[in-house]
């Protein structure tokens, strides 16, 4: 198949048109993954030194946090390699390595993201008044007093996995990714025929592009699981803890007769519970629009990826959206959990905040039935 003078600028940027409007992009682009990279770095070790309760591991999965940290970090710095590899362009006599890397400097980040779904479901299952889904029937909140009452077996509107179906499907998931991807990089590397006088380009056989379009189908598969997701999930989460909230009464708490040490220990609840839901919605809406826009740009890499050479406005813009929005996206989530850093009290305050929920719906219940 005859190729165009335009980069394939997934692969090589080097001797070809366009080449150096790319290297003047990926040269930014190394400077705008420093940032993520030594933000994501930074924040995991000052919580790994000021945290002295701190875990990396929960239940066998990474805590959410921390796991998405270390592999923010560890993807924005790989993604620095890959620009550098692409700049100098290096490995050019190699195309298994070449695509190695390519697919290398992406896992890791899919890797923080589920590690960030995955405890979005311990979050979940840790909200008491939803149990695990046990009949279809409809379930509200007058139902759930009731069914405490005379002991019926609850349910949820809700699909949630219980906590071992999260690890399974956890580390399925990412064993899945690694082997496939790899497996479907090295065969695109081994049928590359690259063109020697000009090795910026390369004539595409079968197994080439099969083996691109599963490669780019299966990060298109955990994007699109990762919408959805979030989508039913994400939105569950931010209700859930809203409605378990206000199923304690605190919003009411000055209208009742308690203590005012009752009600400061009420309002640092409602600010520790307030700054817990923004920062559950930074991390969902950054997340979703950036595997929106993955989920999006590799429908044509996957279907019709020769095809895409033929623009140099088209590869230009892959590039640099691919280069500048995700580490913004990446930003906004570091961000997040910096505020939460400044603030070295409001973790302890969101822990203590959950035990006063509970604490006062047995008091506030006490003394509705003494004022009867």
């Amino acid at each position: 198949m005859s190729t165009s003078n335009f980069c394939e600028f997934t692969y090589s940027i080097r001797n070809c048109e366009g080449s150096k409007e790319y290297r003047i992009l990926y040269i930014i682009s190394i400077i705008v993954w420093f940032i993520p990279c030594i933000f994501s770095f930074s924040l995991i070790y000052w919580k790994l030194r000021y945290r002295k309760n701190l875990k990396l591991f929960n239940d066998r999965l990474f805590s959410p946090v921390e796991g998405f940290l270390i592999w923010c970090g560890i993807s924005s710095f790989a993604r620095i390699i890959y620009c550098f590899v692409m700049l100098f362009n290096s490995f050019s006599g190699y195309p298994v390595i070449r695509d190695l890397i390519s697919t290398f400097s992406w896992l890791p980040g899919f890797m923080g993201i589920h590690s960030f779904i995955a405890g979005m479901f311990q979050s979940i299952l840790r909200m008491k008044f939803e149990q695990f889904t046990t009949s279809p029937s409809h379930r509200t909140f007058e139902s759930v007093i009731n069914e405490n009452n005379d002991n019926r077996n609850r349910s949820t509107t809700v699909w949630i996995p219980k906590g071992y179906q999260v690890t399974i499907t956890f580390w399925t998931l990412i064993i899945l990714l690694f082997a496939l991807t790899t497996t479907f990089s090295i065969i695109m590397g081994l049928n590359r025929n690259i063109v020697r006088d000009n090795n910026a380009f390369a004539k595409h056989n079968k197994a080439f592009l099969y083996a691109n379009g599963f490669l780019h189908g299966t990060f298109w598969f955990n994007c699109t699981l990762v919408i959805i997701i979030l989508i039913y999930h994400g939105r569950n989460l931010v209700r859930m803890i809203k409605e378990s909230f206000a199923l304690t009464g605190i919003q009411d708490a000055s209208n009742r007769n308690v203590s005012e040490r009752i009600k400061g220990r009420l309002e640092n609840a409602k600010i520790a519970f307030e700054a817990y839901v923004i920062k559950i919605r930074i991390f969902n809406y950054s997340i979703f629009i950036l595997m929106l826009w993955f989920s999006i740009s590799l429908i044509p890499i996957t279907v019709i990826y020769e095809k895409l050479f033929s623009a140099l406005w088209v590869g230009l813009l892959f590039t640099a959206v691919s280069n500048f929005l995700t580490p913004t996206c990446l930003l906004a989530v570091l961000i997040g959990i910096l505020k939460a850093e400044l603030n070295p009290d409001q973790e302890e305050a969101t822990a203590a905040a959950v035990i006063e929920l509970n604490e006062m719906n047995s008091y506030f219940s006490d003394v509705d039935s003494s004022e009867v």
